[in-house]
């Protein structure tokens, strides 16, 4: 039997997924970035033999071609054939890097917790019940639960 991660590497091979290969290959190219500048990636995507990555304005335009120039370093040197983490993109034809900027801001979701869920319902169950079970670790078990239940009443 495979697991996920082994029908994925099977099949990201075929013609027909591609696109894995090339998403695992943005991925590892945005993990050889600095962290600050990670966090600032939104996300990238290969077109046209063109790599595109989108960022947040909080860059500068210096940040933007350091990541335009990083990357192209890494294409046209021998750096993909060297480092093992980046064997997805070895295939890849990428011509060219564009780094686009987005305006939007990041907004980080926060659930809204009222009083409502933060209700604790006390145990209503005494605890009087007749265990008739022949294994005895089950047995053991099922006395553990019931002393349990009748030390909270």
């Amino acid at each position: 039997m495979k697991n996920a991660r082994q029908i994925i590497t099977t099949i990201q091979y075929k013609p027909q997924y591609k696109r894995i290969l090339q998403h695992k290959c943005v991925q590892k190219l945005c993990s050889v970035m600095l962290p600050a500048i990670q966090k600032s990636i939104k996300y990238g995507y290969i077109k046209d033999s063109k790599l595109h990555f989108v960022i947040s304005s909080t860059l500068n335009k210096y940040d933007k071609d350091n990541i335009i120039n990083t990357i192209k370093m890494i294409l046209n040197g021998g750096m993909i054939e060297k480092n093992e983490n980046l064997i997805e993109c070895i295939d890849e034809n990428i011509e060219d890097v564009i780094v686009k900027v987005d305006h939007r801001p990041v907004f980080e979701y926060t659930p809204f917790t009222t009083v409502a869920h933060k209700i604790r319902y006390f145990e209503r169950a005494s605890g009087d019940l007749i265990i008739n079970i022949k294994d005895e670790k089950l047995h053991k078990v099922a006395q553990e639960i019931q002393n349990i239940i009748k030390d909270s009443k």
